[in-house]
């Protein structure tokens, strides 16, 4: 579906407008109603004896692709996007303005609200909320072995999470430790991440803690390795279905590489190299395990004409807002700048999960993705540890 209110319609002339409402007819089988018109006056428009009004044709724009767009628009599309320089001067100006700002958050409310609700599942956790653990620990009189053990695992499952602990980053977390078979970890990372949210999130925020502690179970992860994985034609469905380039480049990783979920999002723009389709990935964790996967032709020249345009665009409208100053910020946003993948993690999850839930009609988890590569790999002929 195409959104009309991101297209500037006064660049779409009249001809064209007919093809699209021809378009719609012959190939998408709508009906006059659909168009909010009578049987007569859906008559007139294909016969040109009425124009295609803005209204009409948003109507019927609702029931195209972008990429069907592109095709009837000769690959020109007439974009009326806002850019993130005017996005800045909103909310800048609803800083400074109440009813500015009051009219912003009704509207980020009305249309952004599910966005939102997603944002206030996310604790973001620093080095001094594991040092306030460790304080909290040791005034109960806890032993120092019992501590650093506790506080191994939690900094082994943050490594894997980006420091950021979502519902279904947990889940996810834990059943790839279940699928690999580390009962024994397993079981000790679950019971000291619940010690560590309960000691330092519960106190905080107790709406966040519920969410996140009541999120998992050692118990809930171990039989999902009985559901039937996707077939490659079904994986293919998915990612025609996803609504990002992003998202495709991250779902193309974990289903071409067969990396665990948190991997891609280790790498650098560095470490990916596209002249020799090599992706680097160094993991700082108590085995400091660096390996290498590998991108197929394709695959690279698609990178290199849909997602690498994207990246910089995102990385040098972010840089240069913070430059200008307009919102009074000054992070150090190197470290972001030089990631491969500098999006966010959650939406791009989020979007696989969505789309793939409409496809194979069941909630789909992203380790599975790593277990179709292994399985298929195996299948042809590659021997396990260098799958693995």
């Amino acid at each position: 579906m195409v959104d009309c209110t991101l297209l500037n319609l006064e660049q779409i002339n009249e001809e064209t407008r007919y093809t699209i409402i021809d378009f719609v007819y012959n190939n998408k089988g709508v009906k006059p109603k659909d168009l909010g018109v009578t049987g007569a006056y859906l008559r007139m428009l294909r016969n040109r004896q009425v124009r295609v009004s803005d209204n009409i044709l948003c109507q019927a724009l609702k029931f195209i692709t972008e990429d069907e767009l592109k095709l009837l628009l000769k690959g020109i599309i007439p974009e009326a996007r806002a850019t993130f320089n005017d996005i800045v001067r909103v909310v800048a100006t609803a800083r400074v303005d109440a009813t500015a700002r009051e009219f912003l958050l009704s509207l980020i409310k009305e249309y952004l609200g599910d966005y939102i609700g997603t944002l206030q599942q996310v604790w973001h956790v620093t080095d001094r909320d594991v040092e306030d653990f460790v304080k909290a620990k040791k005034l109960r009189g806890l032993r120092e072995k019992t501590i650093n053990d506790e506080v191994r695992y939690i900094r082994r499952a943050l490594a894997e999470l980006n420091w950021d602990l979502t519902p279904d980053g947990l889940r996810e977390y834990l059943a790839e430790l279940a699928e690999e078979g580390e009962q024994y970890v397993l079981k000790h990372t679950a019971y000291s991440l619940k010690s560590f949210l309960k000691t330092v999130l519960k106190p905080r925020d107790p709406f966040l803690f519920s969410l996140l502690y009541n999120s998992f179970t050692t118990i809930h992860v171990k039989n999902r390795n009985k559901v039937k994985l996707p077939t490659i034609d079904q994986l293919r469905q998915i990612w025609q279905g996803l609504p990002s380039i992003e998202s495709k480049l991250y779902f193309t990783i974990l289903a071409e590489c067969g990396l665990r979920p948190s991997e891609p999002f280790l790498a650098s723009i560095d470490d990916v190299d596209l002249e020799h389709g090599v992706i680097h990935i160094g993991k700082i964790t108590e085995t400091k395990r660096v390996f290498i996967a590998f991108l197929r032709p394709e695959v690279i020249e698609w990178i290199k004409r849909e997602y690498l345009p994207v990246r910089e665009s995102l990385i040098r409208a972010k840089l240069d807002v913070l430059k200008a100053g307009s919102l009074g910020m000054s992070p150090d946003v190197e470290e972001w700048a030089r990631r491969f993948i500098p999006f966010n993690r959650e939406r791009l999850r989020r979007e696989i999960k969505n789309t793939a839930k409409q496809v194979l009609g069941r909630s789909f988890e992203l380790y599975e993705l790593r277990k179709f590569f292994a399985t298929f790999m195996i299948a042809q002929g590659v021997p396990e540890t260098i799958v693995n």
